[in-house]
């Protein structure tokens, strides 16, 4: 074995080249710094792990520049129909109704090494990431200045050290990170076998438009309706059955075979996956932070684990960003475990009630379900949007009442309509504002409240000033004029009786401002709050 050692510097080193890895690598590396990635696999996984994600996903997607040819090759989610013991429809469980509000489809299907390629070319493309595949992260130390890394390349065990301002753990479930770190984690008391099917559509075959929960107790289980000829299916193992009883391929076929007729697929991937609700407790260790699947485990049952770990990686570089370049304090990293842990625990709360409606083996109990649930939809009672079960932030850098609890739209997800300036193309609203702090605001009177000293401070945030309407001659060089295509914003402000909003990069809504005495204290205490 090569026991040299070769010592390399880099702002951020990123542990785990999956979605997550390669998302906030991207991200911190569009924004100038030096990123280092050490991942232990040579390449990207061939087989589809995660199969659908959300408009939030596509959005952050779209800051680093590949959400256009990610959307080319999905597929709008069909919606999901929930079937009871008599095969009736029990629950649904759609995607958004039109107009799609955040600029993307609000759920889509995909093939996940294919995404995964399309993220490693964003990263390859910013100029500003060493990658090592191939390589395994030994162990790591932190002081008060950087981290000091120990890896070495798994050929023939040469080993490098590895020095970086910060460390994020995007190493998955088995996070080495995580399991240095020794950080307590929360088991939300979901822990069951399942066996995941992929296969690939051959023949001429009867399948359902739409994925479908089958909540039988005698074999509960999932399909899937995946981009082209990719299909997926999920089923629970029972209470006598052990992982050992699927590693046969034939076994895997008879009990796929309660489910569709297999003789016009062709297998693609076979898994079997002990599904877990966990959360971290602490997800920042000074220096060092956890995101993705080091940071959670969830249920596939709501199609949020990618989301989730993207979510952290735009919540976390946008932070660490502002504190590498000196207009924000360390103390603003605080509030990354503080807004993602409480959004993913409700999150992961969610998939394990899905996963308790679908898993149910006691057929009394799944009778009462279904009776239930069945009123539930006749009555329109039931909600069938998916989006209605993913929150928004609830604690953290928003402005909050003296109970802590958020002002109304503080902590909303910004909507992104077409925009155009001067008559020019329309255009995506965050591909003409960038990733920074924003005002908006219907009119350049609402700008008036603020102050020349709360204006200069407004701009060491780099932050902009976005006027919607058409031309105004009174806007000033920090800000900009947008006229919207479809109104949404405008609606958005004037449904809350507001003057303007303020937003954050991450395009979560900081707080909304009735008056321009109002908008003043926002930007003044927003300024505080990333200097204090």
């Amino acid at each position: 074995m090569n026991t040299q050692t070769v010592q390399q510097d880099t702002d951020v080193l990123v542990v785990g080249y999956g979605p997550s890895g390669a998302t906030i690598a991207a991200l911190l590396a569009r924004r100038g710094w030096q990123v280092a990635i050490v991942e232990q696999s040579a390449d990207i996984y061939d087989k589809p792990r995660a199969i659908t994600a959300d408009h939030e996903a596509l959005r952050i997607f779209q800051e680093i520049g590949v959400a256009d040819e990610i959307a080319a090759a999905a597929a709008p989610h069909p919606g999901t129909d929930y079937l009871g013991l008599d095969g009736q429809i029990i629950k649904r469980f759609y995607p958004a109704p039109p107009p799609d509000l955040l600029g993307w489809m609000p759920n889509f299907m995909f093939v996940q090494p294919e995404l995964e390629a399309k993220l490693r070319s964003a990263v390859e493309h910013t100029g500003n990431v060493q990658t090592f595949l191939a390589h395994q992260l030994l162990d790591f130390e932190q002081d008060e200045k950087g981290v000091k890394a120990n890896v070495c390349r798994t050929s023939d065990g040469e080993r490098m050290t590895l020095h970086a301002r910060y460390l994020i753990a995007a190493d998955g479930a088995a996070s080495i990170v995580r399991k240095q770190l020794q950080s307590p984690i929360e088991d939300l008391a979901f822990d069951e076998w399942w066996l995941v099917v992929d296969a690939w559509i051959r023949g001429s075959i009867e399948l359902p438009a739409r994925a479908v929960q089958y909540c039988r107790p005698s074999r509960p289980g999932t399909y899937m309706v995946g981009p082209g000829a990719l299909r997926r299916w999920e089923i629970k193992m029972l209470p006598h059955e052990t992982p050992e009883d699927f590693q046969d391929h034939d076994a895997v076929w008879r009990v796929l075979a309660e489910f569709v007729d297999t003789s016009g697929l062709q297998h693609c991937r076979t898994a079997v996956y002990r599904f877990h609700a966990l959360v971290v407790e602490q997800w920042r260790h000074g220096r060092v932070f956890l995101i993705g699947d080091a940071a959670h485990q969830m249920p596939p049952f709501l199609g949020q684990g990618l989301c989730a770990g993207v979510r952290d990686a735009f919540n976390l570089a946008w932070k660490l960003d502002a504190v590498l370049s000196g207009w924000a304090t360390p103390c603003l990293l605080n509030t990354y475990t503080d807004e993602r842990k409480r959004h993913v625990r409700t999150v992961v709360g969610h998939a394990k009630d899905f996963g308790l409606i679908i898993g149910e083996l006691d057929p009394v109990a799944a009778r009462e379900r279904d009776l239930r649930l069945g009123a539930e939809l006749a009555a329109g009672r039931a909600v069938t949007v998916r989006q209605r079960f993913i929150p928004g932030l609830e604690t953290g850098l928003i402005d909050c009442d003296e109970r802590g609890a958020p002002q109304p739209g503080a902590g909303d997800l910004l909507l992104q309509p077409w925009v155009r300036q001067d008559k020019g193309p329309w255009l995506r609203f965050d591909d003409v504002v960038g990733a920074r702090f924003l005002i908006v605001c219907r009119s350049i009177e609402g700008l008036k409240g603020l102050d020349e000293a709360t204006r200069e401070s407004w701009l060491t945030l780099k932050g902009v000033c976005v006027v919607l309407g058409h031309k105004d001659a009174d806007v000033s060089d920090h800000s900009m004029q947008l006229e919207e295509r479809d109104g949404w914003l405008a609606n958005w402000l004037d449904e809350r009786g507001a003057l303007a909003l303020v937003a954050r990069p991450d395009r979560y809504v900081y707080g909304v401002a009735h008056t321009g005495e109002a908008l003043h204290r926002l930007v003044r205490e927003l300024v505080g709050k990333l200097g204090s």
